[in-house]
């Protein structure tokens, strides 16, 4: 029910695939089957379900209602339902508590272990697994979905880009705390082996052709030390494009180096606002500001690395001053990199994050496991902002309109 953008069904959902690998691996005999709701409808899903089946569902605050619906049509084959995802992971007591009779079992944190204790009859109605122990993790199997299909929905989408793509992670968990981000996982970044990395991306490189690599990772400037390692064990035999996240304050000369050897082309940057007394809200880093963000990107453009910037409308106090000062920053950022993509959207408090937190403290903490994304948007604004919902949603339009390809999170009217 989400406005499809440059990345719907392009990528492939790695956490479930990982799940699967590792519980096909345990359970060598078993059938196992990855279905994705980005490329097929929840009837075609529910179809599709398998009597007495155990059956996972990925939850983020868009796909919950979904979820459920799922979960329902799951019980009535008898099936076993677990949830995880970041969604899960962040209401575990309230999804406990308002759907015993089609939830068995809420995952906070990491699936694969659990998905398998739960298999071999374990019986906890939550279970916490916050880190991964990705030395025993295998390296998630392609074949478990269309991997076909994706590539091509990516060069679909991303013409001009012209290659065969996909995702990886490198590394999970983030130092920082931004408002608005409700990203499960460790406090600090746990890095995979970097011998592994590379692992997988030979054998996607060789066995699929890959040529462009979107690390969906969260920042991968956070340690650098880390990052030197990776780069240090880059096989001298592989030089595909990777496509990063970072924050503005992890742009440095030093950064710019290491990405140059590993073939970094692209970089994800958080612009989020052009209003200094709003940046200072986000908790993004201690250098962060616009006037920062300019400086990473000019340098990431004259060293001739592309940018997605990444726009957050709705901020506290925000109005239309601020949304304005916005419009413009962006434009200069247009003007500086040329960018093709650009992710924008009005500020969702999704449970898990801050913002979350701060809303329910004004609103009272509803009796409900089902939060509407458009819903936490409306409140948040009426409550934090000093505009209305459909001016913000207006400049998002009018920011989206800078860019080619296009990434954002509402509902299709």
């Amino acid at each position: 029910g989400y406005t499809n953008n440059s990345r719907t069904g392009c990528y492939v959902p790695l956490g479930l695939l990982s799940i699967a690998t590792y519980t096909q691996q345990q359970f060598p005999e078993a059938s196992i089957e990855v279905l994705d709701g980005e490329l097929i409808s929840n009837q075609e899903i529910i179809r599709r379900l398998k009597p007495n089946a155990v059956i996972g569902i990925d939850t983020k605050t868009p796909n919950y209602a979904s979820a459920v619906e799922i979960a329902e049509a799951a019980k009535e084959k008898e099936c076993k339902v677990v949830v995880g995802g970041v969604y899960a992971s962040a209401i575990p007591e309230k999804i406990a508590l308002y759907r015993q009779d089609v939830i068995d079992h809420i995952v906070v944190g990491f699936g694969e272990k659990p998905f398998v204790d739960i298999i071999n009859d374990r019986e906890d109605r939550v279970i916490h697994n916050s880190e991964p122990n990705f030395d025993e993790l295998p390296i998630p199997d392609r074949s478990f979905v269309d991997f076909e299909r994706y590539i091509q929905n990516f060069r679909e989408k991303h013409r001009t880009w012209d290659y065969r793509g996909t995702n990886i992670f490198t590394h999970m968990g983030c130092r920082y705390r931004c408002l608005f981000c409700s990203r499960s996982g460790p406090n600090g970044a746990i890095y995979k082996n970097p011998e592994t990395v590379w692992q997988e991306v030979k054998n996607l490189v060789e066995k699929h052709g890959i040529e462009y690599f979107v690390d969906f990772s969260d920042t991968i400037t956070q340690d650098i030390g880390a990052l030197r390692e990776l780069v240090d064990s880059k096989p001298t035999d592989l030089n595909p494009i990777f496509h990063v996240f970072s924050t503005a304050e992890g742009i440095n000369p030093e950064i710019i180096e290491l990405f140059q050897k590993i073939n970094v082309k692209h970089v994800f940057v958080g612009a989020e606002t052009g209003d200094h007394s709003l940046a200072a809200t986000i908790s993004k880093g201690a250098s962060f500001s616009p006037a920062r963000t300019l400086e990473s990107i000019a340098l990431l453009s004259d060293a001739e690395i592309g940018i997605t910037p990444s726009f957050v409308l709705g901020l506290p106090g925000e109005s239309e001053d601020s949304l304005n000062t916005t419009y413009e920053f962006a434009k200069k950022i247009k003007k500086i990199s040329g960018f093709e993509e650009i992710f924008c959207s009005a500020l969702i408090p999704f449970p898990g994050s801050r913002a979350f937190d701060l809303l329910m403290e004004r609103i009272g903490n509803p009796e409900t496991d089902l939060f509407d994304p458009e819903e936490l948007k409306q409140k948040w604004i009426e409550y934090f902002c000093n505009t209305n919902y459909d001016t913000i949603n207006s400049q998002v339009n009018r920011i989206l309109g800078l860019g080619d390809y296009t990434i954002t999170i509402r509902k299709n009217s």
